[in-house]
């Protein structure tokens, strides 16, 4: 997500007064720090409602000095994109519900609801199928025996917001990448470059 697009997302969360914001799922503390807002949050943000578990578990763990959560189950996973002049990262928001003790059936209801009414306004709001996956450091060729295309075909497993298109079309040189330090780069599949 670009900057632009990442907060019009983190008001749709921040609308139900029952999110909180975790900084990734290792803690100094057994209980964590929360927010809400994503501007304390790195990377790796924990979306938490706590209507549906009032306290997440946390395991320490000795060799690294740190509280371990253990009812990731019960949480929204939100892996944050980076970006810098040319290049944004892929983010992702996923789910792992397990029914337990501590987090019943209808808790896992409300859950994946939640996640439900998320993936819709991404998909309503953001768009796929544009753009294209390719190794500029190998020949461009169709599919083989032993190899995919490259370029490959428009992707429709990636979502990209308003904003993260209007500034991949604003330089033909920006790139998304699945990492930072990745080799393959996703282009527009309009950019014949």
């Amino acid at each position: 997500m670009h900057p632009d697009d990442e907060c019009e997302f983190e008001q749709l969360l921040v609308s139900d007064e029952s999110i909180r914001f975790i900084a990734g799922p290792r803690w100094k503390t057994e209980t964590p720090e929360t927010s809400r807002s994503l501007t304390e949050i790195g990377y790796y943000c924990i979306i938490w409602s706590i209507s549906d578990i009032a306290k997440l578990k946390a395991e320490f763990i000795p060799s690294c000095d740190d509280w371990y959560c253990r009812s990731e189950q019960a949480t929204i996973q939100f892996l944050r994109s980076e970006m810098d002049e040319a290049v944004i990262t892929e983010g992702r928001i996923a789910i792992s519900t397990i029914p337990s003790e501590e987090f019943p059936e209808s808790s896992v209801k409300r859950l994946e609801k939640r996640y439900g009414d998320l993936r819709r306004y991404l998909r309503k709001n953001y768009s796929n199928s544009i753009i294209q996956w390719r190794n500029p450091s190998l020949p461009y060729a169709p599919a083989g025996p032993f190899r995919s295309a490259n370029p490959s075909n428009p992707d429709p497993q990636v979502w990209v917001g308003p904003n993260a298109l209007r500034w991949l079309r604003e330089q033909p040189d920006r790139r998304i990448k699945q990492y930072r330090q990745s080799l393959v780069e996703a282009v527009l599949v309009d950019d014949k470059e």
